[in-house]
């Protein structure tokens, strides 16, 4: 059985001690094309948030509708593709038949989606300030973000946006020091060793919806 949905958050925060700034890759100066970089991926994650915001603090909408709207919104902004291939370790791909791939990538998205869509939605529509970008390894950016949660306490959210033929996508979120994609690898690989890659499709299925 996979983690709680609403524990991921918790399971992150409890994972780190003090909140960290961005994860220290490429301290040395910034290239032009590197600052290019890097201004674009902290524009495309100041918009990300604040249209997730608006989506999450819409009143016109159900709860339902709005979850679901921000749930086709994240699948915009993420590299689900990528994702996809990371949290699922190579050996389980290359021993997958192809319905199980073609089942596996069909219910991921849907699943993923539903996991950020249920995280978020607590901190979305908060006061937030972008405290650090740089760059990261693969041309990817760490964009930091702090979040007021209340009692004067903040959440650390690191944004790790990778920009592809033009686009900016997001391909990690590190809470607290804590990437989501790293504990969802973890939990996969566990879950198929127990249980087999069949029993985790059916699971992702249940999961998505």
């Amino acid at each position: 059985m996979f983690m709680s949905r609403v524990r991921i958050l918790a399971a992150l925060v409890a994972a780190s001690a003090v909140t960290p700034a961005v994860a220290q890759e490429g301290a040395a100066p910034a290239a032009e094309e590197e600052v290019s970089a890097i201004d674009s991926a902290t524009d495309f994650a100041r918009s990300l948030i604040d249209e997730a915001s608006q989506t999450l603090t819409n009143e016109s909408l159900s709860e339902e509708d709005r979850l679901q709207t921000f749930r086709t919104f994240l699948g915009e902004k993420m590299d689900l593709d990528f994702i996809s291939r990371i949290v699922l370790a190579k050996r389980y791909r290359s021993e997958m038949t192809e319905e199980q791939n073609q089942r596996y990538d069909a219910a991921f998205p849907a699943y993923m989606t539903r996991i950020y869509a249920d995280q978020f939605d607590q901190i979305f529509g908060k006061p937030y300030s972008v405290v650090d970008s740089k760059p990261a390894s693969r041309g990817d950016v760490f964009v930091a973000t702090d979040f007021e949660v209340g009692d004067r306490r903040t959440l650390n959210v690191v944004w790790r946006i990778r920009n592809s033929d033009g686009e900016n996508k997001i391909v990690d979120i590190i809470v607290q020091g804590g990437s989501i994609i790293t504990l969802k690898r973890e939990e996969f690989s566990s879950f198929v060793a127990a249980n087999g890659v069949d029993a985790l499709i059916e699971t992702l299925e249940g999961e998505a919806a």
